[in-house]
């Protein structure tokens, strides 16, 4: 199993907290030393960051994150108008790892500034804190969303413009549960899931282009 790269600094930050209260010799230091324990494997289990088999048919649009599909519909979006926008929520409990949806190139990249609310309610696409990743391709240009959540305060973004991308290929991390949209032309694509279903990053396709 893989872990992301910032796995190493909050495991030893973790078990540095949990050796120093176990040096107390109190109950208390007894007690908290086991939290921070568990907050170390936590750390584990949260930044695991397992390999995908990505689909070989250039024609799909893979997730880009794991999770729960919350929204899918049409969205006037303000560089393609009429768009498709399929959007995805990350609890704690999955994996964190975000991938591009399909080949191509990093376009541009903008961060936007917001707040950070309840990263599952549909408003949040709109009003949170997001990296933004504009990707061109042979069919045409999509652009991903990482959203920023009530506990996901940091997003990691690990592509810099100019960067040629495989689908499936990793393009960083949210912490600690989010959300990440894929924003495409309308008539250039289809969806290929539903609001409800549940998606695995770099794996499950969510549209196809046309």
């Amino acid at each position: 199993m893989k872990f992301d790269p910032e796995t190493k600094k909050f495991v030893a930050a973790f078990i540095i907290m949990a050796v120093f209260s176990a040096m107390t010799r109190f109950t208390a230091g007894y007690i908290l030393a086991g939290v921070f324990v568990i907050l170390a494997l936590f750390s584990l289990y949260f930044f695991r960051d397992p390999d995908r088999n990505t689909p070989e048919d250039e024609s799909l649009l893979v997730s880009p994150a794991d999770g729960k599909v919350v929204f899918v519909g049409k969205y006037d979006d303000p560089a393609f108008g009429k768009s498709l926008r399929i959007g995805i929520f990350m609890s704690i409990f999955d994996i964190h790892i975000n991938r591009s949806p399909c080949s191509g190139v990093v376009e541009l990249l903008e961060y936007v500034e917001g707040g950070f609310g309840y990263a599952g309610n549909p408003n949040a696409f709109g009003k949170n804190e997001r990296q933004v990743i504009f990707i061109t391709n042979e069919h045409c240009p999509i652009i991903v969303h990482q959203i920023a959540g009530m506990v996901a305060r940091r997003i990691v973004c690990r592509v810099s413009e100019g960067q040629n991308l495989e689908c499936g290929e990793r393009i960083g991390i949210i912490r600690f549960g989010s959300r990440v949209e894929t924003i495409a032309p309308f008539d250039k694509v289809e969806t290929l899931v539903k609001v409800g279903d549940r998606v695995k990053c770099g794996t499950t396709p969510i549209a196809r282009w046309v």
